[in-house]
């Protein structure tokens, strides 16, 4: 299956997020900031990385800015309570394949994680 990157700076959503995907079989690596995953988009391949917006050092935002100039192929979701028109529009705008409001659903994540890797392979 595939390889994600989970970033998050709530260590409680990080280890949920990360059961839900490797019960779908999935490997997933969780770091806790924005820098963090910039060096493991640096130094190892993913097919798939969500990620939240709001934190810090680096927020969401910029993150998927500096990931799609990294991996331009790789899709990135966006989970995050700070869901507005104007955030949603902004990470559309970056290149997020999709935009999850927090609290989310476990069929939402595994759901949007199975079409964003679809797209892939079908684009």
């Amino acid at each position: 299956m595939a390889r994600i990157l989970l970033v998050d700076d709530e260590d409680c959503i990080l280890r949920t997020t990360a059961i839900l995907l490797e019960v779908e079989g999935h490997n997933t690596v969780c770091v806790l900031n924005g820098s963090e995953a910039l060096n493991q988009l640096d130094s190892a391949h993913f097919d798939l990385m969500l990620t939240d917006i709001r934190m810090g050092p680096i927020d969401g935002m910029e993150l998927i800015k500096r990931a799609k100039s990294m991996k331009p192929m790789m899709p990135v979701i966006v989970v995050s309570a700070y869901c507005t028109d104007k955030t949603t529009k902004e990470a559309q705008d970056l290149g997020a394949f999709k935009f999850i409001k927090k609290p989310f659903k476990a069929d939402d994540i595994v759901k949007s994680v199975r079409d964003a890797l679809a797209s892939c392979k079908s684009g």
